[in-house]
């Protein structure tokens, strides 16, 4: 029998491990794609791996309700910083050569995952509220 702080010590530590993972595949893939100028083709297991692992980790805490605690503006935070993010990589990475490319790839790209994501989160947190009975059908 484990005691209770032993489990939450081995769970915080697993959890760093996978921020650290995590936050080593994006450096991976962004080391490749600007300072190697490699294509996607030749890293897209890299690609795969980060994008099977995130999907799991969101599925995961959406059915379990941990989405519940993320408010809107941290949401409308994060969905900036992305798009942010995005939109300097590619400059740099030199795809991106005018203000319409840059238009072109949010409303192209960046929107519609980003909408998809946030509905996809929105049904599985209700679905898990109205499992647990913290909110009523409607």
């Amino acid at each position: 029998m484990t005691d209770e702080r032993i489990q939450t010590t081995i769970n915080r530590i697993g959890a760093r491990v996978c921020f650290i993972w995590y936050v080593l595949m994006l450096i991976s893939i962004v080391y490749r794609t600007l300072i190697l100028k490699q294509h996607p083709r030749d890293y897209w297991d890299f690609f795969a791996i980060l994008l099977i692992g995130s999907g799991y980790g969101f599925i995961a805490l959406a059915t379990k309700g941990g989405l519940s605690y993320f408010n809107r503006r941290s949401l409308t935070l994060g969905i900036g910083g992305a798009i942010i993010v995005s939109l300097a990589l590619l400059f740099i990475a030199g795809q991106i050569h005018s203000v319409v490319d840059a238009g072109a790839f949010v409303i192209g790209v960046l929107l519609p995952a980003a909408g998809l994501s946030i509905g996809i989160a929105y049904f599985l947190d209700r679905r898990w509220k109205r499992k647990e009975g913290i909110e009523d059908e409607k």
